[in-house]
């Protein structure tokens, strides 16, 4: 239901908004009861207070969102690193400055709007149309009330209205979209002189017994085993919860209709294409030749002299369809590109689209076959909406969980049984964790920093309820503990020799490279310096964009050697880096050339002129922003955040 609402809604302070709506399914009670049941404020607009309960429970949701929206894992150091609280906390003052703002200008939204935004929602359709019992239902289902949704709609309305007026006053002039390309479609003439590391190494002998003790006794802390504790803990999420909730009939009924009218909303088609592919490098008289050759062959197929397939037969670069007639059978989200999913879910059956661009070049689409997919039955699809109610209930009911694992811990300090028992999970064993790392639990930073604290290491108490992720908590303490303990020479000798190895390999490493910047600095001949040394090879120059990176330069090496400045005539500029697999890459930048604005399609400079303007008008609105707050008085408790 959010996506949908997202898709209506669009701007600046989207993600604000879809925050804002999602508040209800946020952390409730735990705040509260971490600060004592006490509304601890963090932060005071114009007298209006932020309290931690309600920052907590909007930096849960932050944290969701990114964590759903991300596809790579986001942990809770990652989260602490981007300050992102901080983060929420500024959108929550901003949001409340917004808010007096717009009440002070009179903006209002008419009920009419309101009325017509809820209807367009596909999550409150049925067949396409409005159904007012999916609407009330699928609310319920989130725990808000049709008074709450709704206002809280006409709000994000207003904000979307202001946020219209601010882009709105953004424009782009033509110098700067030039200036753009200039810089964006720049080339740079690069050489590289790749020092191999494997090669150096070669090269440094093994150290002597006398030498390894001489490094292990004036580096005894790095060979030591750490000071290291076992933990107890009681972990709750939603998946050890899921498996206790009971689902009743009832539920289950209307998650099925659900389930039926989704179904029925999804159309299934299946398309033919031609391909006309464009280079990467087409200029703007190519791109069009390649379009008109489509629209010659639509025509022919709409006035009868030729078949769909024929075409495809003729024209389609697409070798694994064009013996096929162009048919790639059923059209999916992600099967192609944006563009060719929406011409093909916009054709009805036996329609042909017009040219579609996408980045393999235009396509002609036919779509022959229009259907409906599958709708099983109750039985068949019973297990999958029991797993998912049951999932959706526990995400629920953590909260209620995460409340009595806190103050259940708390209360009874000295044992974590009675909290594991009141919820009906295990208590478990950690493996030995250390100040710096861990496996399992002992990999959050949070675990270990309450692991090590006074509460749990000296006094022996459970520690506090400690936020690993989104709908993720657990308590530790303490089962034992052992100190830092010297480990004898013999006993880590590989490792000693190892770090010594790889230190002087470093230091060698870096020295030559230093070396050969000099040298190509002060105008050595790079192949006469690279025949010097078997560890070293050059590459001879060639021209570079910035989208090169691949196997002929590095990322580093290109991103090195655009962060340059310009040599004189005559001159280089020299930097160096480190690849991956450990070998040093000196960079030789010889010449710039910039991008020619000249070259630019009509597309492709109206696309660059939109990216400007929407940097223009997210400079318009920080501006704005900052204006807010400087005739706004804003009081931040800094001590709260921690």
């Amino acid at each position: 239901m959010l996506m949908d609402i997202r898709e209506k809604i669009r701007g600046w302070l989207a993600y604000v908004i879809v925050g804002l709506i999602s508040v209800p399914f946020a952390l409730w009670g735990v705040g509260e009861y971490l600060g004592g049941g006490q509304e601890e404020t963090v932060a005071v607009v114009d007298g209006t207070e932020i309290t931690a309960r309600q920052l907590d429970q909007a930096f849960s949701d932050r944290r969701q969102q990114l964590i759903s929206q991300s596809d790579r894992k986001i942990t809770a150091e990652m989260i602490e690193q981007m300050g992102l609280k901080r983060q929420v906390l500024d959108q929550m003052i901003n949001e409340r400055l917004l808010v007096s703002f717009i009440r002070e200008q009179g903006y209002v939204v008419p009920d009419a709007l309101v009325a017509a935004t809820i209807r367009d929602i596909s999550a409150f359709q049925s067949a396409g149309s409005f159904d007012r019992d999916a609407y009330q239902r699928r609310l319920a289902q989130q725990g808000m009330s049709v008074d709450q949704f709704e206002n809280d709609l006409r709000r994000d309305l207003l904000f979307n209205t202001l946020d219209n007026a601010l882009v709105g006053s953004a424009f782009v002039t033509e110098p700067e979209v030039r200036q753009l390309v200039s810089l964006r479609d720049q080339s740079r003439r690069l050489g590289l002189m790749r020092i191999d590391r494997d090669v150096i190494a070669d090269g440094i002998d093994p150290a002597d017994e006398a030498t390894l003790r001489a490094y292990y006794d004036a580096h005894g802390d790095a060979f030591q085993r750490p000071e290291q504790v076992r933990l107890s803990y009681v972990e709750i999420s939603p998946e050890a919860l899921a498996g206790s909730q009971e689902i009743s009939e009832a539920a289950l009924k209307s998650a099925y209709e659900d389930y039926r009218a989704q179904q029925a909303d999804q159309a299934v088609r299946k398309a033919r294409h031609i391909l006309v592919e464009v280079p990467d490098d087409a200029d703007a008289e190519m791109i069009e030749s390649a379009r008109e050759t489509l629209e010659k062959a639509r025509q022919a197929i709409v006035d009868g002299k030729a078949s769909f397939e024929e075409k495809a037969a003729e024209l389609s670069d697409d070798a694994s369809s064009r013996e096929q007639g162009g048919d790639l059978g059923r059209i999916e989200d992600g099967d192609i590109a944006e563009s060719f999913t929406q011409a093909a879910g916009e054709l009805g059956e036996g329609e042909i689209s017009e040219p579609v661009r996408t980045r393999f070049g235009w396509h002609l689409i036919q779509v022959y076959d229009v259907g409906q997919p599958e709708v099983k039955s109750l039985d068949a699809v019973r297990d999958q909406l029991l797993a998912k109610l049951r999932r959706d209930q526990a995400e629920s009911a953590y909260y209620d969980a995460a409340e009595t694992l806190a103050s259940t811990s708390y209360e009874q300090p000295d044992s974590l049984v009675p909290s594991a028992e009141a919820l009906d999970l295990p208590v478990e064993t950690s493996s030995w964790i250390s100040r710096k790392d861990g496996e399992g639990i002992g990999q959050y930073p949070a675990v270990r920093e309450a692991a090590f604290g006074e509460a749990v290491l000296d006094k022996g108490f459970n520690s506090e309820l400690i936020e690993l992720g989104d709908s993720h908590a657990v308590v530790v303490r303490l089962e034992s503990h052992r100190e830092a303990q010297a480990r004898p020479f013999e006993a880590v000798r590989e490792q000693v020799a190892a770090k010594r190895r790889a230190e002087m390999l470093a230091e060698a490493v870096r020295k030559r490279a230093a070396e050969v910047e000099k040298a190509l600095a002060s105008g050595s001949d790079p192949e006469a310096l690279a025949e010097k040394s078997a560890a070293m090879t050059w590459q001879a120059p060639a021209w570079y964009e910035r989208r090169d990176a691949g196997e002929e330069i590095a990322s580093a090496a290109l991103s090195v050697g655009f962060a340059l400045t310009p040599p004189g005539e005559g001159d280089v500029a020299v930097a160096s880096t480190s690849l991956d697999g450990g070998d040093e890459m000196v960079v030789v930048l010889f010449a710039v050339k910039p991008g020619e604005p000249a070259e630019l399609d009509v597309e492709s400079r109206a696309r660059l002129a939109d990216q400007l303007r929407n940097n223009q008008a997210n400079r318009l609105i920080g501006s704005f922003m900052q204006s807010l707050r400087a005739d706004s008085e804003v009081e931040v408790h800094e001590d709260a955040l921690d």
